[in-house]
């Protein structure tokens, strides 16, 4: 098991619906596409480079500890190597659509966290690959993306040899409890966290305050409560229900600055 530094796992927990967190690229190249069969057994075959492409995301029970990476047992390359086509004419129009659909898309948290989609049907006999992999995988400027790894600078480089994988066995939730209350209590860092998860949110400035607001537990669980809509307190009737002192708390969180950390 591999657990994510504190800026990975903030990658997760700061995704929302209108919100995603992955980042992709584009690279269009020229003459004949290679068969997709092709393509998917060379993406394969540089895998062992970049073990994280076939791990996924495990979340500790309770929010005891950060997330962790284990090997996915189930994984299936062809379901993260994908092969579409554009319609006529096939132009940067065309294409644009196309990759704003692909990124519009969550990726699936229960398989590992990219997509790669070859794309054919370009314009002047063209081709390309759009790379779709979540920050929490790889950083954009620093980290290792599988487009690079699978880049060659041979025109003619020797096929890869994909080998023999065999995950790890995938950890029980109580393996997962256990891990994250042994790392609680030999790390410090851990210790600040559980304390500052159960504090109202305390943050430096607004935009801070808005992502403290949206990540907090109990402004989170404030927001579930507010989402119920009209509800009775007093067993008849409706009508809405009086905001808690957390629910106001969070709400002037994110809405007024503070001079304390978040």
């Amino acid at each position: 098991m591999d657990r994510m530094s504190p800026l990975d796992a903030s990658f997760l927990h700061l995704e929302g619906p209108v919100s995603p967190m992955h980042i992709g690229s584009v690279a269009v190249f020229e003459g004949p596409a290679p068969p997709a069969s092709e393509l998917e057994a060379m993406v394969a075959g540089k895998l062992p480079v970049v073990p994280r492409y076939r791990q996924k995301v495990r979340f500790v029970p309770l929010d005891l500890g950060r997330p962790l990476w284990v090997d996915d047992p189930h994984f299936n390359i062809g379901y993260h190597v994908r092969h579409t086509a554009l319609p006529p004419p096939g132009g940067d129009e065309e294409l644009r659509n196309l990759v704003g659909r692909v990124m519009s898309q969550q990726l699936d948290r229960t398989k590992p966290l990219w997509e790669m989609w070859m794309v054919e049907g370009l314009e002047d006999g063209h081709w390309a690959i759009i790379s779709k992999v979540h920050h929490a995988m790889v950083d954009g400027v620093s980290g290792t993306d599988l487009l690079t790894v699978v880049l060659d600078q041979d025109p003619s480089p020797s096929p890869p040899e994909p080998g023999v994988w065999e995950p790890a066995p995938e950890p029980s939730n109580t393996a997962l409890f256990t891990d994250a209350v042994r790392d609680r209590v030999v790390n410090p860092y851990e210790q600040f966290r559980a304390l500052r998860s159960g504090l109202p949110c305390a943050p430096s400035s607004a935009t801070s305050a808005r992502a403290c607001a949206r990540s907090s537990p109990r402004c989170a669980a404030a927001r579930r409560r507010r989402s119920t809509g009209p509800s009775d307190r007093t067993g008849g009737g409706t009508g809405p229900a009086r905001p808690s002192a957390t629910s106001r708390s969070c709400a002037r969180a994110s809405a007024a600055p503070s001079t304390t950390w978040c």
